[in-house]
């Protein structure tokens, strides 16, 4: 049996609703037939408006209850895992309503993506082009896709997150970046059955099989930009960005808003006008959508309820301060991005350990620079691993992630909780260590470069890769979301929809 859909859009979604019905028409006049949103805890009436835009046939709305001890995000993308009308499509894609995808082949429609893609191919990995702010102050000059016209350049590096557009398979769990498989780390058939895959880049090129396994985040030699990126409108203009500060976000995290987010994403280097070719396709969908008047109430009412708050802001003592910091931190140029200490998004340990060494007079520069390092080392022992459970000899990886080099790494990462790599420079500084009693790394399945890969019956024995960094991310960061347990559709359309 075909399934019901050809394309489909999941995302999660938070008092969006002032630029709600733009992305909603926009994706529809792209071509995608099935767009799936959950929301929670809504404020702006995007709850509602959803649930009038599934009445007139333009969107699914579920509602997204979260238990006291799971995240927003990661909870709707297992109820999304399990629900028919998201996962039955022949093609899926995760994304937020700060993205807009850019195709860039034909007449830029989802039908000429697909067309270009290997029919072989599970999986395209779309990369990030973070736009910012375009020197824009006002928080709503307008749409989205209009208005914002400066973005970062190809080697902004911090920005080569990818979203994918994925054929859905057996024992698929969900991420925000990129799908994989349910115990990947434990199960060697279902590893391998993952790394046999062929995902291809934003140029339709065939990505390291590695890949397949863990990655979301493209690297310079697997970089592809000629088919279609995936527009990342992550600061907006500055009052906009205040407003996002202010509220917090689908996952929590009510401080990541900060100057330093800022300074990283606020990237206007090139012009980038792709999307405006669709300008005037998607306002023809906005007006059949607003031309309803419970639709066109609703967008008034958000658009409203944003208007208020933003009153505030402007009324408060710090509006001014607000914004000068916004505008120096614009000012952060590419090559001193290392240098910005963000660490919203890290663990509460890592977070810990900054504040240590803050207080001891290390300056900050210096400990952003030795956290990236160790996350890079991270990262590869991460790869490492899980290509060993599935039992695949490594010969063909690149030179940097050659058995010395992972031995290396392993040596200097220590414990997967430790922020600070075990170097001279962090041993000269004084830098806080964890305790000895912190759990270290399990041990993993050992692959030797110079034997044949052991069966897969011994490494589902030997090979107990712990799961304590995940494989997806939440937006805008490289923290891992788990996954949680998946539930149930109950049917289309109503309130008490999980």
């Amino acid at each position: 049996m075909s399934p019901r859909h050809t394309y489909t859009i999941l995302s999660m979604m938070k008092d969006e609703g002032h630029s709600l019905v733009e992305w909603v028409a926009y994706h529809r006049h792209l071509g995608f037939d099935n767009i799936c949103v959950y929301t929670n805890d809504c404020s702006d009436g995007t709850d509602d408006m959803l649930i009038r835009l599934e009445e007139m046939g333009w969107v699914r709305h579920f509602r997204n209850d979260v238990p006291p001890d799971k995240k927003p995000q990661p909870n709707a993308l297992a109820l999304a895992t399990a629900n028919p009308a998201v996962m039955d499509s022949d093609w899926v894609l995760v994304m937020d309503a700060d993205e807009f995808l850019s195709i860039k082949c034909g007449r830029g429609r989802i039908g000429d993506l697909v067309e270009r893609i290997p029919p072989e191919a599970q999986a395209m990995a779309i990369t990030w082009r973070f736009f910012g702010s375009s020197g824009i102050t006002a928080w709503n000059p307008g749409l989205v896709t209009e208005s914002y016209t400066r973005a970062a350049p190809d080697k902004f590096k911090k920005g080569w997150g990818v979203k994918t557009l994925f054929k859905p398979f057996r024992d698929i769990k969900l991420g925000i970046h990129r799908p994989t498989i349910k115990k990947a780390r434990q199960d060697a058939e279902n590893a391998k059955f993952l790394f046999d895959q062929l995902w291809v880049n934003g140029s339709g090129d065939p990505m390291p099989d590695e890949f397949s396994l863990s990655g979301w985040r493209s690297t310079k030699p697997t970089l592809g930009y000629k088919l279609a990126e995936m527009n990342h409108y992550a600061v907006k203009s500055y009052e906009a960005y205040l407003l996002r500060r202010v509220r917090g976000n689908v996952n929590n995290k009510e401080d990541k808003y900060n100057a330093a987010y800022f300074a990283l994403f606020d990237r206007n280097e090139i012009e980038a006008t792709n999307v405006q070719r669709h300008v005037n396709g998607t306002k023809k969908k906005m007006a059949e959508i607003l031309s309803d008047p419970v639709m066109r109430k609703l967008q008034d009412e958000a658009t409203a309820f944003h208007e208020a708050r933003v009153a505030k802001l402007r009324a408060t003592g710090e509006y001014d301060h607000w914004l000068e910091e916004l505008r120096q931190a614009s000012e952060v140029t590419l090559d001193q991005l290392d240098e910005v200490l963000f660490i919203q998004h890290l663990p509460k340990k890592w977070q810990e350990k900054v504040k240590e060494l803050q207080a001891r007079g290390v300056p900050d520069k210096t400990i952003a620079r030795m956290i990236a390092d160790t996350q890079t080392a991270k990262k590869g022992e991460t790869r490492s691993a899980l290509l060993e459970a599935a039992g695949i000899r490594p010969n063909d990886v690149p030179p940097e992630a050659t058995a010395e080099a992972r031995d290396a790494a392993t040596k200097r990462a220590m414990t997967f909780d430790n922020p600070f790599a075990d170097t001279p420079e962090a041993r000269a500084l004084g830098v806080p260590q964890l305790q000895p009693g912190t759990p270290k790394p399990p041990k993993t399945a050992r692959v030797s470069l110079d034997t044949p890969a052991p069966p897969l019956e011994r490494i589902v024995a030997e090979a107990t890769v712990s799961a304590s960094e995940g494989i997806s991310s939440d937006p805008d960061t490289v923290a891992p979301v788990p996954a949680p347990p998946a539930a149930t559709d109950e049917g289309p359309g109503r309130k008490d929809e999980p």
